[in-house]
């Protein structure tokens, strides 16, 4: 495989990942330019989560070619693919706050597990307090994540990713679990920090209203390929059967 365009934060072609007789990914191409969010829409177990997981490198691929940042994913050491990690914030369907830590403590975490990025001439309390003021949320710096809502949670953890200043954020079902209005907020949070942060996004999602919101394109996910992609204008005009079935439950 070669190293993917250093123009592209992500660079997908033909990409396949079985699970025994289970076919999931079969051929999927992507793309994803520096500054974009590109939302991933497909029905519930159409492989949207393990094509981040792939994204990531804790899916290793069976076959094809994915670039993330320039680099090759199947090809990179384990050292290696911790480096684009750095780079890389991985928001978790459940938020993944640890529970034994304060919402200050979360938001360390990262910090001091990779201290060459800590300062960049700001103290670590500076950094978590500027995380935490961009989702709105500086009031819960001492509370445990047992005194947050869902939607507050979710909150965190976007700001605990943020903290590292990545180039790129994967979002797994971001609205998943939560009521229409607290998922409309963390949708247009999700916005708010792609012209704050200018990080390049993947969005994966089932929900239609945080993928038109959230997103510059929309990709559909079906039967293991990229079914089609464009602007959410252009896919709700569309007169595809299979596109209609996403956008005739509104």
């Amino acid at each position: 495989m070669q190293a993917g365009r250093d123009d592209m934060a992500i660079e997908i072609k033909g990409l396949h990942k079985s699970f025994g007789s289970n076919h999931v990914l079969r051929g999927f191409d992507f793309q994803v330019q520096p500054g974009e969010n590109v939302a991933v829409l497909g029905k519930s177990g159409s492989g949207k989560s393990v094509l981040i997981k792939c994204i990531i490198g804790l899916i290793q691929i069976d076959k094809g070619e994915l670039n993330v940042l320039g680099r090759s994913v199947p090809e990179l050491t384990r050292k290696e693919m911790d480096l684009v990690r750095r780079d890389v914030g991985f928001l978790f369907q459940g938020a993944a706050l640890y529970d034994s830590m304060s919402v200050r403590e979360n938001l360390e975490f990262p910090l001091r597990r990779h201290r060459d990025q800590a300062s960049r001439g700001r103290s670590m309390q500076q950094r978590v307090e500027e995380a935490l003021e961009n989702v709105g949320l500086l009031h819960t710096i001492n509370l445990m994540p047992s005194e947050l809502s869902g939607g507050m949670k979710k909150r965190i953890a976007l700001a605990r990713t943020l903290i590292l200043e990545p180039k790129i954020i994967l979002y797994d079902e971001p609205t998943g679990g939560l009521d229409p209005i607290t998922g409309r907020e963390i949708s247009y949070l999700i916005k708010e920090v792609q012209e704050r942060y200018k990080a390049a996004a993947v969005v994966i999602t089932h929900d239609l209203p945080c993928a038109k919101i959230t997103s510059d394109r929309i990709v559909i996910l079906s039967q293991g390929k990229n079914y089609i992609e464009g602007t959410y204008d252009e896919l709700e005009r569309s007169s595809d059967a299979v596109v209609q079935e996403f956008f005739k439950i509104l």
